[in-house]
């Protein structure tokens, strides 16, 4: 392997994902909009669930699910495009992994704005389809097929996240994808750990959201309408309400 291959790789892939697209589009349409802070009202709780993640979310809330969902596929399009570049250059050494590593770690932690970036959901699945974009089909499909059945949102959302981990190995045995595949979800949930401490904090206090909130709180609302009417727990529970009427 090259070293100043690797340092080139490296360097892009911070750089590029440092890059902010939610500030960009913010301050483009919503001058003055403080995109560094969501609230959000736990209902029939005094609690207030807070992220300070600068991301599709923060979008969403500050400018409407469509701008949120734009900025989503922006930071997607700007992990897998110099990914997959490198692994075009580069086809036989593992340098796109060094790119989308680096991307990841640009985003969360860019050098432009502080250090303050977002969570990195979209940058990983830029990089994974680069990696396996069948592995990202299959993987989120069972993920949405799981968290469904079981009317659980959080599954839906990141379950995928984990099942490429398997997916990889199995599909591959290759060390290298499947230390980057490692990474990239140990930096996701590390950045996510603010937002975890909450929840679990919530949970311990018996103020967590029910689902339905969590799925809109994550802009998945219509999503989860459709699946929770065939999930195990709510037809279940419909079972025992006939019975017991």
């Amino acid at each position: 392997m090259s070293v100043p291959i690797a340092l080139l790789a490296g360097l892009t892939g911070y750089l590029i994902g440092s890059f902010s697209f939610a500030r960009l589009l913010v301050r483009i349409r919503a001058p003055g909009a403080d995109v560094s802070k969501i609230e959000h009202a736990v209902e029939g709780s005094s609690e207030v669930f807070e992220s300070g993640s600068i991301s599709a979310t923060a979008v969403r809330f500050q400018l409407g699910a469509r701008y949120g969902c734009l900025v989503a596929i922006l930071d997607i399009l700007k992990a897998l495009v110099p990914t997959l570049l490198f692994k075009l250059w580069q086809p036989d050494a593992p340098y796109y992994l060094i790119t989308a590593t680096m991307m990841i770690i640009g985003h969360n932690y860019p050098v432009y704005y502080g250090f303050k970036g977002g969570r990195g959901l979209a940058t990983v699945y830029g990089g994974f389809l680069v990696l396996d974009w069948v592995g990202v089909l299959v993987t989120n499909t069972i993920g949405m097929l799981v968290g469904g059945l079981l009317g659980q949102v959080l599954l839906m959302r990141w379950i995928g996240l984990v099942l490429m981990i398997p997916w990889i190995w199995f599909r591959t045995h290759d060390p290298a994808q499947l230390a980057y595949v490692l990474l990239a979800n140990s930096l996701f949930w590390f950045a996510m750990f603010p937002e975890l401490r909450q929840y679990l904090r919530l949970r311990r206090d018996g103020e967590l959201p029910d689902e339905r909130e969590v799925a809109e709180f994550m802009g998945m609302g219509s999503v989860y309408r459709v699946v929770q009417r065939y999930s195990l727990v709510n037809l279940i529970r419909k079972k025992e309400e006939s019975s017991s009427g």
